[in-house]
């Protein structure tokens, strides 16, 4: 069994995947270890990379002109996978919405995006389960005594820093295996959890997202 981190950096209007980083890790001697990366551009449809974003993530215009369309990219990362079975495993619910909505969008299999698990849900039960807040990538770092590593906010740093975390904490979690459909199963539904800063940082900007499947 494969456990793939992966995270995703979107645009600010309509919240389009642009980025998508990933690091696949195996159990080798009881222990997680990671044992390679995936890191790709997607370049949007229908929105327009903004400063905003750009100063965010220093994703500029000129990564995304020549980068693959979402179809494109979403087979590579699929390639990059493989056959093997796998846990998708992400840092809060958003990413999850998101793949479901760019897929969607266009026309994409969603047939992949099994046995999906939060891992800042099972964070934050751990360390702070009794006030039911969640804990934002940095602060969770923080919290088991580990530095940030790389640049915030790009997906392949977010997602090294995110397989820390699931690295510190595998031994502590039960990961599950989800059904394929999100009409015939839960697997779209956000574990009851609030976000507990609310600096920028933290703030989802996928967070409407979810609106749309309540």
């Amino acid at each position: 069994m494969q456990y793939i981190v992966y995270d995703l950096e979107m645009t600010n209007r309509l919240s389009e995947i642009i980025e998508i980083g990933a690091v696949r890790m195996r159990v080798i001697n009881g222990e997680l270890v990671q044992i390679d990366t995936f890191q790709s551009f997607v370049q949007p449809k229908m929105d327009k990379l903004n400063s905003r974003i750009t100063n965010l993530t220093g994703i500029t215009k000129r990564d995304l002109i020549s980068a693959p369309s979402y179809t494109e990219a979403i087979q590579s990362f699929r390639s990059w996978i493989g056959p093997d079975e796998y846990y998708l495993c992400s840092w809060g619910p958003e990413d999850k919405w998101a793949l479901i909505t760019d897929s969607t969008f266009h026309q994409s299999d969603i047939e992949w995006i099994v046995n999906h698990n939060d891992l800042q849900f099972h964070f934050s039960m751990l360390h702070d389960s009794e006030k039911g807040f969640r804990f934002g990538l940095s602060r969770a770092l923080q919290t088991i005594q580990l530095t940030y590593e790389g640049s915030k906010h790009r997906a392949l740093d977010d997602a090294i820093n995110t397989a820390l975390i699931l690295k510190k904490m595998f031994k502590e979690i039960v990961c599950s295996k989800n059904p394929t459909s999100y009409l015939e199963s839960k697997l779209f539904e956000p574990e009851k959890l609030v976000y507990k800063t609310k600096t920028e940082e933290d703030v989802s900007p996928f967070a409407s997202l979810q609106k749309l499947f309540n």
